[in-house]
């Protein structure tokens, strides 16, 4: 009985994640081409696909402007981009940008690097 319990919670461990990786989805085209998006995490939310079709890809210009160097994230959350990364001396920055990724809404940025 316990190997049966054990082989059906590593099915849905194993379920669970695959459909986590699923919603993320692929980097969008454009974003291949360009360096700067080179190992980057998307995340792209199944309702806002649905509602404001594919994710766009954020302006790296505007994003090296508010600091960051190294870029982790993009993910589209209630319409917004919003973008993880770090400064050159090791600080996280959050971004949250417009619904195109043209534009800067907020920064946020921590104080201590991380480690």
């Amino acid at each position: 009985m316990k190997k049966i319990l054990s082989a059906i919670a590593i099915a849905v461990v194993g379920a669970t994640a695959a459909a986590s990786s699923a919603l993320a989805g692929p980097a969008p085209a454009a974003a291949k081409d360009q360096p700067f998006f080179a190992n980057v995490h998307w995340d792209d939310d199944f309702d806002d696909r649905r509602r404001y079709g594919p994710m766009p890809v954020p302006n790296a210009d505007a994003i090296k402007r508010a600091g960051i160097v190294h870029l982790v994230e993009v993910e589209r959350d209630d319409g917004r981009i919003e973008v993880e990364g770090f400064d050159a001396q090791g600080h996280e920055i959050k971004l949250v940008m417009d619904r195109k990724g043209q534009r800067v809404l907020s920064a946020r940025r921590d104080h201590y690097p991380d480690d």
